[in-house]
């Protein structure tokens, strides 16, 4: 069974725990498959990927509550599960503005896009 590939490029994801903050996020089905430079991130797109370019945006890690909060004891890491949040600011300056919500790899709510 084959999964589209998502790929969020041009923010910056907070992965949580000691990852640096990276610049793309890949997953497929409901498990990341890559996190890092935007660079990597595109290097893997198959011919069914779906880009999305975050303009900017963050993306942290989704703990097991219903509402996204910073810091996240959650992290995002490469075999891990695609649950995250896009935010429109900066969570380490700012209070939340979700933008989407993906749950197990699925947009659960909201859009990518401002």
């Amino acid at each position: 069974m084959t999964h589209e590939y998502t790929l969020l490029v041009g923010g910056t994801i907070l992965a949580g725990g000691s990852a640096p903050p990276a610049t793309g996020i890949a997953w497929a089905g409901d498990t990341v498959l890559a996190v890092g430079p935007q660079a990597e991130v595109r290097a893997i797109s198959r011919g069914d990927s779906h880009f999305v370019d975050l303009g900017g945006a963050f993306v942290i890690p989704l703990g097991e509550g219903s509402e996204p909060a910073w810091p996240t004891l959650a992290t995002l890491e490469v075999g891990g599960r695609a649950d995250l949040a896009v935010l429109d600011d900066d969570p380490r300056r700012s209070p939340l503005r979700v933008r989407a919500l993906v749950r197990g790899g699925r947009l659960t709510a909201g859009s990518f896009r401002a």
